[in-house]
């Protein structure tokens, strides 16, 4: 942790983002707050510096330390989390492919590997840079009309880092791993007034104290973002909004008394800013579906992956989109467990999202580049394999470009999406006794989904309400790296192992109730350095907890 607590540099993030803070500050390699608190334009670059980093290919230094081409933050974090799950199935020859097998495969999820340390060294640098920014203008004095919008902003990213890391660490009880004295414990808090010699004795702080921290940047963040026209592009208050939804209804499943009324309130106001869910045509677009955040009015917020921020190989794109003839996605071929899929009606375009063995006899699919791209992908070339059965087409590549990757790999990446506000506020509404009220909801958003004949839920309980959203939920948003946090709250199991199933070997096994590996294990680095998280206050190592499944 104490290099998050370094002397405020020059930010050579912002600097690679923007290439203007030398035209604005003293040429030295050390800046004070000051100095930048008096330079809008430093701090405007600082500000984009966050998103870029968020997707820069080399996040975490990680490509050239081990050679992980996976090292792409955030995207690559929705795919270690999604890989943790059941229906995000690695379907290649060579399931190795797979540049997160450890996380599919719960193996090296200990303190001492560098899956385990790959969140932590990604999240905590964004959070240091969201300080430096909120230092930085704190100590001019009060912020003037420029610098607010962009404090606000800062305040909100720092939010939804802090909301991550509390949901990813937060130690819940599981069947397979117990540690009584960690429960409900996530992470330190580092703020801009966490001196160095604090962070090296910062003990982890429960969900009571960490959710009122976030709700304490949002309201800051809300108050300096009320009047700015919201954009997809940064954070907004729709997006703050969005986020209140996510934190009251993780409050309201642990115990906080008024938080599903909270969330469900929150989750209605993003839903009355006038977003649109996305429509079939959207959702299968060949050129813009699912990767261009100016193509509809569905996403709060989304980041740009530009070229600057990728290569070949080690980018979001190049690990998600099947069809492009670049990178590992057509080699690892991701895609829909075989149960999942069989599961979902074929009156629900989304099915459309992953190719069904009949390939063309069962759906004239939109695919993305030529006819010969199309053929290529269905049946395989000199550059990839043949697809596979279930593989995904959700994810398109940039403009619908199969062949260039340097025109391919550069696409937007969903963050929030107003559909997720939906299923927010019906699981507050059924979590708080308006059972109702939620399938009434659920029955409305499906008439969205489903092309002909109409959705009617059949659940006479919470419980199996609740099994009936998730469904719902896991079909809307696979891929996108927020149902991990689904199951966890939900205590929801996961089924690899069936009869039948295309879940590789080494990947196949199955849990009851919540999967141990989604208490994400502190890394080592920092147990060492920072004295308030002895070893014995960790999560307990989760690698291997289940035994694989054979038929």
């Amino acid at each position: 942790m104490n290099k998050i607590i370094k002397s405020l540099l020059f930010v050579a993030a912002a600097a690679v983002a923007t290439g203007c803070i030398k035209e604005t500050l003293p040429q030295s390699s050390v800046v004070t707050s000051g100095q930048v608190a008096e330079s809008s334009s430093a701090l405007e670059a600082m500000l984009k510096s966050i998103p870029s980093a968020m997707v820069s290919t080399g996040t975490a230094g990680y490509m050239k330390k081990y050679d992980h081409h996976g090292d792409f933050g955030i995207g690559n974090i929705h795919f270690a989390t999604e890989n943790m799950l059941e229906d995000f199935v690695t379907l290649g020859e060579n399931p190795y492919y797979n540049r997160n097998y450890f996380y599919a495969m719960c193996n090296g999820q200990g303190s001492d590997s560098w899956p385990c340390a790959y969140f932590w060294d990604c999240y905590y640098p964004w959070i240091k840079t969201c300080n430096d920014i909120i230092s930085s203008i704190l100590s001019g004095g009060e912020p003037t009309a420029s610098t607010a919008v962009i404090l606000g902003k800062a305040y909100a990213y720092r939010a939804n880092f802090y909301l991550d890391l509390a949901r990813l660490y937060e130690f819940k009880k599981n069947k397979y791993t117990s540690k009584p004295e960690v429960e409900g414990l996530t992470v330190p808090i580092v703020d801009e007034n966490t001196k160095e010699e604090t962070a090296l004795n910062n003990p982890r702080v429960t969900s009571e104290k960490m959710y009122e921290f976030i709700l304490s940047d949002l309201q800051k963040a809300a108050g300096y973002l009320a009047e700015e026209t919201p954009t997809v592009a940064e954070p907004s208050i729709d997006f703050i909004n969005g986020l209140y939804a996510r934190a009251y209804l993780e409050m309201g499943a642990n115990g906080t008394a008024g938080a599903y009324a909270k969330a469900a309130e929150y989750a209605q106001k993003v839903i009355d800013a006038g977003y649109q869910p996305l429509t079939q045509a959207q959702w299968e677009d060949p050129k813009t579906g699912f990767n261009d955040r100016n193509s509809q009015k569905s996403w709060i917020w989304g980041v740009t992956i530009s070229p600057e921020n990728f290569n070949n190989i080690g980018t979001y794109a190049a690990f998600i989109c099947s069809e492009g003839q670049w990178g590992y996605a057509p080699f690892a071929q991701y895609g829909a467990s075989k149960s999942f899929y069989e599961a979902i009606p074929d009156e629900d375009f989304r099915k459309h999202s992953w190719l069904d063995p009949k390939r063309l006899e069962y759906y004239d699919y939109k695919f993305a580049g030529t006819s010969e791209d199309a053929k290529g992908f269905l049946y395989g070339n000199a550059n990839v394999p043949a697809a596979a059965d279930y593989e995904n087409i959700k994810f398109r590549p940039g403009g619908g470009d199969c062949t260039e990757y340097n025109v391919g790999n550069k696409v937007d990446q969903p963050m929030m999406r107003i559909e997720e506000m939906y299923f927010i506020k019906m699981e507050a509404l059924a979590q708080s006794g308006d059972l109702a009220g939620a399938k009434a909801l659920l029955n409305d958003f499906m008439k969205l989904r489903y092309t002909k004949g109409t959705y009617t839920s059949a659940s006479a309980s919470k419980e199996e309400f609740l099994k009936e959203m998730l469904f719902q939920k896991r079909v809307e948003f696979w891929g996108e790296g927020i149902l991990i946090f689904d199951y966890k709250r939900l205590d929801m199991g996961i089924t690899r192992g069936y009869s039948g199933t295309n879940w590789p070997a080494d990947f196949c096994f199955n849990s009851e109730g919540r999967s141990p590996q989604w208490n994400i294990v502190i890394t080592r680095s920092e147990t060492q350095t920072n004295n308030g998280i002895p070893e014995d206050l960790n999560n307990p190592d989760p690698s291997k907890f289940a035994p694989l499944w054979t038929e």
